[in-house]
């Protein structure tokens, strides 16, 4: 089976980290984010990939190269305009060069799906297209997707309210990994925008084509600063398989200096070539390589870029975002949620609870 994995997003919801590097891009604990899809697909056999890119995809292309090192054949298409999810697969047609179902996923979502069980349910319910789904307690944030006994789709329900919810069932979510026929990716209209979820779904549900796996396998839509940072606090618990040496209280980048005194605790990770200075506290958050934390500082619940200097004795908790080159002066004191830009200066000490830095 063939792979596309849709990585044209420019990330919004997680900039400033995204104002650098396209999401799929953005480290978790030891490798970019998209490198742990692969080893997910490389794991069920699957070794032929490309990437629908948008955003910046030299930073891909750098990366990944022709995929040798990695285990798998990767081909790059871009997309020439924003083509939604539908468009970004019809124009990588060019690249599927033989006659299998495609296996598309998001570029922002990390999970331990069972692919070769979702293939086989895929196969055996003569689907034209498939959706693995995942169940949550609560959907009203969510499309719901409702199932009929042979689980064909029977009808999405977009962020339901409490009273179109039907008590006892289960509540099943859109998890983002489809598989498509070629003949059903042959009908996508090519050269304009087209969504899978907003066009393509219904229609094959109207038909009965389109069927639903459901799936309680781990899975996080990393998407937003919290998701960015519980995925990295999943991995260090040894909630979702990887080949990562990690599970632990912290993990610490190579080159890395953690000076006595200092502490880097509670599932926190710390990217290569930082200095953790005497006395710092970083706990429960990410820090980005080449960073330093000054003396006595205290970060607790924050995701910190790249090359950012935090200054000695400073205070940052509560999901303070620091966009990659910021400086925080000593002493400063920020209360999140809260984001500083790139390259910004900070030296107040004005907690800043309604947004963005000034």
């Amino acid at each position: 089976m063939q792979a596309v994995i849709l990585v044209g997003g420019q990330g919004t919801r997680l900039r400033p980290l995204t104002a650098t590097r396209p999401k799929p891009m953005m480290p978790l604990v030891d490798r970019p984010f998209v490198a742990h899809q692969i080893e997910h697909l490389t794991r069920y056999g699957i070794h032929d990939v490309v990437f629908s890119c948008g955003y910046r995809p030299d930073a891909l292309e750098a990366y990944f190269g022709d995929g040798a090192r990695f285990g798998v054949r990767m081909r790059y298409v871009t997309d020439p305009i924003p083509l939604g999810t539908a468009g970004a697969v019809a124009n990588a047609v060019p690249a599927f060069d033989h006659p299998d179902d495609v296996l598309v996923l998001n570029g922002d979502i990390l999970t331990d799906l069972d692919l070769e069980a979702f293939r086989r349910s895929h196969v055996s319910a003569g689907a034209a297209g498939s959706i693995a789904l995942t169940p949550v307690t609560d959907p009203t944030a969510y499309g719901l997707v409702r199932l009929r006994e042979d689980r064909a789709v029977s009808e999405f329900l977009e962020k339901p309210s409490e009273d179109e919810l039907i008590p006892g069932e289960p509540y099943l979510i859109n998890a983002g990994t489809y598989i498509l026929s070629q003949a059903v990716i042959a009908t996508i209209p090519s050269g304009r925008a087209a969504s899978i979820e907003r066009e393509l779904f219904p229609e094959l549900a109207e038909q009965g084509r389109l069927f639903g796996y459901p799936s309680d396998a781990y899975w996080r839509d990393i998407g937003t600063p919290q998701s960015y940072l519980d995925a990295h606090r999943d991995m260090l618990a040894g909630a979702v398989s990887s080949s990562a040496d990690v599970v632990g209280d912290a993990a610490v980048g190579r080159g890395t200096i953690v000076e006595e005194t200092a502490r880097v605790a509670d599932r926190s990770c710390v990217g290569a070539d930082c200095v953790i200075a005497a006395g710092a506290q970083v706990l429960g958050s990410v820090v980005g390589a080449h960073s330093r934390v000054g003396h006595d500082a205290y970060i607790e619940g924050c995701v910190i870029g790249e090359g950012v200097d935090i200054g000695a004795g400073a205070r940052l908790e509560g999901l303070v975002v620091v966009g990659d080159r910021a400086r925080i002066g000593a002493g400063v004191a920020i209360a999140g949620p809260a984001v500083i830009d790139v390259d910004e200066i900070r030296e107040d000490s004005v907690a800043d609870p309604a947004g963005r830095g000034s």
